[in-house]
């Protein structure tokens, strides 16, 4: 006896995963509606896409098109003349100021003589001997008692003495002649070579560097008031000391055409080979 063949729901994958589960939940109704909901976005899509386009196409031949300008022009003949404006008249120039002349005298030019009268005559010395001298000429007898006003005795100026100024024991920085080595530089730096022994410590460590010594050359050139103003430490500024201690006499510096107190600062340089 033959099996009827009835129709069934075609087999899916969905079908195959839901099967014996809750179709109900909302993950079974998106499986089934995807291909739909894509279809339906991808469409909506090109739509707007192609709308966008149009529209910006549009706008764009529209900016290329020439706006179209009415000129009017004036023709003169349309104008009445009643209605042309009152056009006032040039002010009338002001007539010219009368010049006044003034009174005037002629330049003398003046004029070089060869020679020149002289209108009075000074009296001589004879004359002058036995006659007393005044703003006028005056007949009279001749004397030779001519009193004269004797000066009045001038004192002697007072004399003055002049401070002597004490001379400054403040050490300068900066002064016209800047004490110097006997020798120069050249002199000061052999005497350093020959001076300076480098510390053990620092050979041990590798340290070098420059320490500046200041120190003050008095008036007669000799070294004093020795300090470290920036030190290395290692037993370097210990020996950059002692070197400038055995220093000679300097020159000392002058201030005015005077020997003064200097402060100088010397860097000695300490470096391994």
């Amino acid at each position: 006896m033959e099996t009827p063949v009835t129709a069934t729901t075609p087999v899916t994958l969905d079908e195959i995963l839901f099967e014996h589960r809750n179709k109900d939940y909302g993950a079974y109704e998106l499986r089934t509606t995807y291909k739909s909901t894509v279809n339906r976005a991808m469409w909506i899509g090109i739509t707007a896409f192609s709308a966008l386009f149009i529209t910006s196409y549009i706008f764009a031949h529209q900016k290329e098109k020439v706006e179209k300008v009415t000129i009017f022009e004036l023709n003169p003949g349309l104008i009445k003349p009643d209605e042309l404006p009152p056009v006032e008249p040039l002010p009338e120039p002001e007539p010219p100021k009368e010049i006044v002349e003034v009174k005037t005298e002629k330049f003398m030019e003046p004029k070089v003589v060869e020679t020149t009268e002289m209108e009075e005559v000074p009296p001589t010395q004879a004359e002058l001997e036995v006659a007393a001298i005044s703003n006028v000429d005056k007949e009279g007898p001749e004397t030779s008692d001519i009193i004269t006003e004797v000066p009045p005795t001038v004192a002697p100026p007072a004399e003055v003495k002049v401070a002597e100024v004490e001379e400054s024991n403040e050490a300068f920085i900066h002064v016209e002649v800047q004490p110097t080595f006997a020798g120069g530089v050249s002199e000061l730096y052999k005497f350093l070579n020959k001076t300076l022994k480098y510390p053990s410590a620092a050979q041990r460590n590798n340290v070098g560097g420059k320490v500046f010594m200041s120190f003050i050359v008095e008036k007669d050139g000799s070294i004093t008031d020795i300090q470290v103003a920036k030190g290395v430490g290692f037993g370097l500024d210990e020996e950059a000391t002692r070197a400038v201690k055995l220093m000679p006499n300097w020159n000392p510096g002058k201030q005015n055409g005077r020997n003064v107190r200097v402060r100088f600062t010397l860097p000695v340089t300490f470096k391994l080979e």
